[in-house]
């Protein structure tokens, strides 16, 4: 999957935790453990060691790097009680499943299958670095994460007398038209599945595996339809 997908996916998942936890200690975490692969293996594996990796899923996409992680949490959250650790981990995790890592043994179980994978630094530059600009996922997750960024951060300001405190009144209606649409597009990757890569939504789930795009889609959908219904339950405002 692409930068901005993984970044959607960890900004739902860290939305979801800290409504159903009711802490928002969650949130940054398990939002920045869901591109810290990437922040991590990119520069190291394209520029640093392009020489001689010249890959850019190395350490941070391994079951190793997640396993220290989750023991640096049980650590941390038993001497501090503090949770970043754990967020970064389930933000982790999740980069790892929507990236099928599985599917490269020599990299998600290093070093039991030896080395990691030497890849071309030229080709990442000249090929998938622009690919991954030009993707259709990556332009839909960038709009879907621009939109909940305004209007999460309406709720911040509601009251206020900042251009932005009208979101108070759109939020929840936007939030639940935002989420039918996302779980829309979801549910129907999943029916044509079967014929999807001569569908028009192709393009929206070519960054990886189509039917774990599919389903981090419904998720994402999931989450942005639940907060209006968890906020309107409690009644604290009307969505």
């Amino acid at each position: 999957m692409f930068f901005f997908f993984h970044l959607l996916v960890g900004v739902a998942t860290g939305l979801f935790l800290s409504e159903v936890l009711k802490s928002r200690r969650w949130f940054l975490p398990v939002a920045v453990g869901s591109i810290l692969p990437d922040l991590i293996d990119k520069p190291l594996g394209h520029i640093i060691f392009a020489e001689t990796i010249g890959y850019g899923r190395i350490i941070g996409h391994s079951l190793i790097f997640l396993v220290i992680i989750l023991i640096l949490a049980f650590f941390q959250w038993k001497y501090r009680g503090s949770i970043i650790c754990f967020g970064l981990g389930i933000g982790v995790l999740l980069h790892l499943v929507l990236d099928s890592m599985w599917e490269i043994p020599n990299t998600f179980y290093f070093p039991l299958y030896g080395p990691f994978p030497i890849g071309d630094y030229n080709s990442y530059f000249y090929s998938s670095f622009w690919r991954e600009l030009a993707s259709p996922q990556e332009w839909l997750a960038f709009v879907l994460l621009i939109a909940i960024s305004i209007l999460i951060l309406g709720e911040w300001f509601a009251g206020s007398r900042t251009p932005l405190s009208f979101i108070r009144q759109i939020r929840w209606p936007c939030m639940t038209a935002i989420g039918m649409g996302t779980i829309g597009i979801g549910i129907f990757v999943l029916v044509r599945l079967d014929s999807i890569g001569s569908s028009l939504f192709y393009p929206i789930v070519s960054g990886g595996d189509p039917f774990i795009c599919a389903l981090a889609l419904i998720w994402c959908g999931f989450v942005f339809l639940l907060l209006p219904l968890l906020h309107l339950s409690r009644g604290e405002d009307n969505p």
